[in-house]
Protein backbone atom coordinates (compact mmCIF):
# COMPACT_ATOMS: atom_id res chain seq x y z
CA UNK A 1 0.00 0.00 0.00
CA UNK A 2 1.49 3.72 -0.70
CA UNK A 3 2.08 5.93 2.03
CA UNK A 4 0.06 8.84 2.78
CA UNK A 5 3.21 10.91 1.63
CA UNK A 6 3.10 8.99 -2.11
CA UNK A 7 -0.84 9.77 -2.12
CA UNK A 8 0.31 13.66 -1.70
CA UNK A 9 3.00 13.78 -3.75
CA UNK A 10 0.93 11.88 -6.70
CA UNK A 11 -1.82 14.66 -5.64
CA UNK A 12 0.53 17.31 -5.81
CA UNK A 13 1.90 16.39 -9.18
CA UNK A 14 -1.26 16.43 -10.68
CA UNK A 15 -2.46 19.58 -9.62
CA UNK A 16 -2.48 21.68 -12.83
CA UNK A 17 -1.43 25.77 -12.74
CA UNK A 18 -4.16 28.02 -13.81
CA UNK A 19 -4.19 32.23 -14.45
CA UNK A 20 -8.03 33.53 -14.46
CA UNK A 21 -8.01 37.52 -15.92
CA UNK A 22 -11.55 39.39 -15.49
CA UNK A 23 -12.59 42.75 -16.84
CA UNK A 24 -15.58 43.74 -14.91
CA UNK A 25 -17.58 46.73 -15.49
CA UNK A 26 -16.03 49.80 -14.61
CA UNK A 27 -19.44 51.49 -13.18
CA UNK A 28 -19.96 49.29 -10.00
CA UNK A 29 -19.64 50.44 -6.21
CA UNK A 30 -17.29 48.76 -4.04
CA UNK A 31 -19.73 46.42 -2.71
CA UNK A 32 -21.10 45.02 -5.75
CA UNK A 33 -17.52 44.36 -6.85
CA UNK A 34 -16.67 42.76 -3.04
CA UNK A 35 -19.90 40.46 -4.03
CA UNK A 36 -18.84 39.64 -7.78
CA UNK A 37 -15.49 38.71 -6.64
CA UNK A 38 -17.03 36.17 -3.88
CA UNK A 39 -19.15 34.41 -6.36
CA UNK A 40 -16.40 33.50 -8.85
CA UNK A 41 -13.93 32.57 -6.21
CA UNK A 42 -16.71 30.05 -5.07
CA UNK A 43 -17.02 29.14 -9.06
CA UNK A 44 -12.95 28.28 -8.50
CA UNK A 45 -13.30 26.41 -5.11
CA UNK A 46 -16.89 24.64 -6.47
CA UNK A 47 -14.53 23.21 -9.61
CA UNK A 48 -12.00 21.79 -6.55
CA UNK A 49 -9.85 24.38 -7.02
CA UNK A 50 -7.48 26.32 -4.42
CA UNK A 51 -6.30 29.89 -5.19
CA UNK A 52 -2.94 30.76 -4.81
CA UNK A 53 -2.95 34.18 -5.11
CA UNK A 54 -5.15 37.60 -6.20
CA UNK A 55 -3.73 40.18 -8.19
CA UNK A 56 -6.37 43.00 -8.19
CA UNK A 57 -5.58 46.15 -11.07
CA UNK A 58 -8.14 48.48 -10.29
CA UNK A 59 -9.82 50.53 -13.36
CA UNK A 60 -8.13 50.62 -16.69
CA UNK A 61 -8.28 51.79 -19.78
CA UNK A 62 -9.05 49.35 -22.43
CA UNK A 63 -7.34 48.82 -25.61
CA UNK A 64 -10.82 49.31 -27.16
CA UNK A 65 -14.46 49.58 -26.65
CA UNK A 66 -16.22 46.60 -25.20
CA UNK A 67 -19.95 46.89 -24.87
CA UNK A 68 -19.98 50.82 -24.80
CA UNK A 69 -17.27 50.86 -22.10
CA UNK A 70 -13.70 52.49 -22.63
CA UNK A 71 -12.56 50.75 -19.00
CA UNK A 72 -13.04 47.90 -17.19
CA UNK A 73 -12.15 47.02 -13.42
CA UNK A 74 -9.10 44.17 -14.14
CA UNK A 75 -8.89 41.09 -11.66
CA UNK A 76 -6.35 37.91 -11.94
CA UNK A 77 -6.55 34.84 -10.09
CA UNK A 78 -4.23 32.00 -9.54
CA UNK A 79 -4.88 28.88 -8.99
CA UNK A 80 -4.44 25.08 -9.20
CA UNK A 81 -6.99 22.57 -10.61
CA UNK A 82 -6.47 18.59 -11.34
CA UNK A 83 -10.09 18.15 -13.25
CA UNK A 84 -9.73 20.14 -16.49
CA UNK A 85 -13.10 19.39 -17.37
CA UNK A 86 -14.39 22.06 -14.40
CA UNK A 87 -12.77 24.57 -16.60
CA UNK A 88 -15.31 24.24 -19.22
CA UNK A 89 -18.34 25.37 -16.50
CA UNK A 90 -16.45 28.09 -15.16
CA UNK A 91 -16.59 29.38 -18.54
CA UNK A 92 -19.99 28.92 -19.21
CA UNK A 93 -21.11 30.88 -15.85
CA UNK A 94 -18.47 33.20 -16.61
CA UNK A 95 -20.26 33.96 -19.89
CA UNK A 96 -24.00 34.21 -18.34
CA UNK A 97 -22.33 36.76 -15.73
CA UNK A 98 -23.84 40.02 -17.49
CA UNK A 99 -21.02 42.04 -15.01
CA UNK A 100 -17.74 40.33 -16.67
CA UNK A 101 -17.13 42.35 -19.54
CA UNK A 102 -14.46 39.39 -20.59
CA UNK A 103 -12.58 36.65 -19.43
CA UNK A 104 -9.48 34.59 -20.54
CA UNK A 105 -8.49 31.39 -18.58
CA UNK A 106 -4.89 30.35 -19.17
CA UNK A 107 -2.85 27.16 -18.20
CA UNK A 108 0.58 28.34 -16.44
CA UNK A 109 3.64 26.40 -17.40
CA UNK A 110 5.26 24.27 -15.46
CA UNK A 111 8.14 26.67 -14.58
CA UNK A 112 6.32 29.43 -14.50
CA UNK A 113 7.18 32.09 -11.73
CA UNK A 114 4.47 34.18 -10.92
CA UNK A 115 4.34 38.39 -11.37
CA UNK A 116 2.52 40.58 -9.46
CA UNK A 117 1.70 43.98 -10.90
CA UNK A 118 3.72 46.32 -9.26
CA UNK A 119 6.81 43.84 -10.67
CA UNK A 120 5.98 44.57 -13.76
CA UNK A 121 5.32 48.06 -13.52
CA UNK A 122 9.36 48.31 -11.80
CA UNK A 123 10.05 47.09 -14.87
CA UNK A 124 8.43 49.45 -17.44
CA UNK A 125 9.27 52.17 -15.65
CA UNK A 126 13.01 50.79 -15.75
CA UNK A 127 12.86 50.20 -19.45
CA UNK A 128 11.60 53.69 -19.80
CA UNK A 129 14.41 55.36 -18.48
CA UNK A 130 16.65 52.98 -20.45
CA UNK A 131 14.96 54.39 -23.40
CA UNK A 132 15.06 58.20 -22.49
CA UNK A 133 18.56 57.62 -21.58
CA UNK A 134 19.37 55.99 -24.83
CA UNK A 135 17.21 58.87 -26.87
CA UNK A 136 19.26 61.06 -24.62
CA UNK A 137 23.14 59.99 -25.67
CA UNK A 138 22.71 60.75 -29.32
CA UNK A 139 21.69 63.97 -28.95
CA UNK A 140 24.96 64.65 -27.15
CA UNK A 141 26.47 63.47 -29.54
CA UNK A 142 24.91 65.29 -32.19
CA UNK A 143 25.65 68.70 -30.12
CA UNK A 144 29.49 67.35 -30.32
CA UNK A 145 29.41 67.05 -34.34
CA UNK A 146 27.56 70.22 -34.53
CA UNK A 147 30.29 72.02 -33.20
CA UNK A 148 32.76 70.08 -34.63
CA UNK A 149 31.47 70.70 -38.05
CA UNK A 150 30.80 74.54 -37.05
CA UNK A 151 34.96 74.52 -36.35
CA UNK A 152 35.68 72.81 -39.80
CA UNK A 153 33.13 75.61 -41.14
CA UNK A 154 35.40 78.21 -39.49
CA UNK A 155 38.23 76.60 -41.07
CA UNK A 156 37.10 76.77 -44.42
CA UNK A 157 36.30 80.17 -44.26
CA UNK A 158 39.82 81.41 -42.25
CA UNK A 159 41.39 79.55 -45.48
CA UNK A 160 42.61 82.42 -48.42
CA UNK A 161 40.79 82.18 -51.82
CA UNK A 162 42.97 80.73 -54.28
CA UNK A 163 43.65 83.67 -57.10
CA UNK A 164 42.45 82.83 -60.48
CA UNK A 165 45.07 81.52 -62.49
CA UNK A 166 46.75 82.98 -65.48
CA UNK A 167 45.53 81.12 -68.54
CA UNK A 168 41.70 81.43 -67.57
CA UNK A 169 42.67 85.55 -68.40
CA UNK A 170 45.01 85.04 -71.23
CA UNK A 171 42.13 82.95 -73.05
CA UNK A 172 39.37 85.98 -73.84
CA UNK A 173 42.65 87.94 -75.20
CA UNK A 174 43.38 85.34 -78.05
CA UNK A 175 39.40 85.08 -78.76
CA UNK A 176 39.61 89.13 -79.30
CA UNK A 177 42.98 89.27 -81.33
CA UNK A 178 41.21 87.73 -85.08
CA UNK A 179 38.28 90.61 -84.43
CA UNK A 180 41.39 93.22 -83.88
CA UNK A 181 42.83 91.97 -87.28
CA UNK A 182 39.12 92.11 -88.87
CA UNK A 183 38.68 95.49 -88.35
CA UNK A 184 42.23 96.76 -89.30
CA UNK A 185 41.25 95.12 -92.48
CA UNK A 186 38.11 96.87 -92.62
CA UNK A 187 39.85 100.12 -91.79
CA UNK A 188 42.31 99.86 -94.57
CA UNK A 189 39.56 98.95 -97.45
CA UNK A 190 37.97 102.20 -96.58
CA UNK A 191 41.04 104.35 -96.58
CA UNK A 192 41.82 102.96 -99.81
CA UNK A 193 38.25 103.43 -101.34
CA UNK A 194 38.91 107.12 -100.21
CA UNK A 195 42.19 107.09 -101.90
CA UNK A 196 40.48 105.91 -105.29
CA UNK A 197 37.70 108.61 -104.97
CA UNK A 198 40.10 111.35 -104.35
CA UNK A 199 42.30 110.32 -107.78
CA UNK A 200 39.06 110.13 -109.66
CA UNK A 201 38.26 113.74 -108.71
CA UNK A 202 41.18 114.59 -109.67
CA UNK A 203 41.46 113.41 -112.62
CA UNK A 204 37.77 114.87 -113.34
CA UNK A 205 39.27 118.58 -112.52
CA UNK A 206 42.29 117.84 -114.74
CA UNK A 207 39.70 117.18 -117.54
CA UNK A 208 37.59 119.96 -117.26
CA UNK A 209 41.15 122.27 -116.78
CA UNK A 210 41.99 121.02 -120.34
CA UNK A 211 38.30 121.90 -121.76
CA UNK A 212 38.54 125.10 -120.49
CA UNK A 213 42.20 126.06 -121.93
CA UNK A 214 40.87 125.24 -125.43
CA UNK A 215 37.91 127.05 -125.36
CA UNK A 216 40.27 130.24 -124.85
CA UNK A 217 42.64 129.40 -127.27
CA UNK A 218 39.44 128.85 -129.80
CA UNK A 219 38.02 131.99 -128.76
CA UNK A 220 41.86 133.85 -128.89
CA UNK A 221 41.50 136.11 -132.34
CA UNK A 222 45.06 136.30 -132.68
CA UNK A 223 45.61 132.65 -133.11
CA UNK A 224 44.32 131.21 -136.45
CA UNK A 225 44.18 127.75 -136.72
CA UNK A 226 43.71 126.41 -140.11
CA UNK A 227 42.78 122.58 -140.77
Amino acid sequence: MPSTKENEAATAEEQVKYELMLILKPDLSQDDIDKQLKEIKGLIKDATGEIYHEDLWDVRDLAFTIKKYDKGYYVIYYFTLSDSQKIAEMEEELLLNNVVLRHLIVKSPKHYEMKKLSELELKEGDRRTHRVEKEASPKKQSSSSKTSSKKAKKETDSKPEKKPEKKSEEKPQEKEKPAKKEEAKKEETVKEEKKEEKKDKEKAMDISDLDSELESILDDPDINIKI
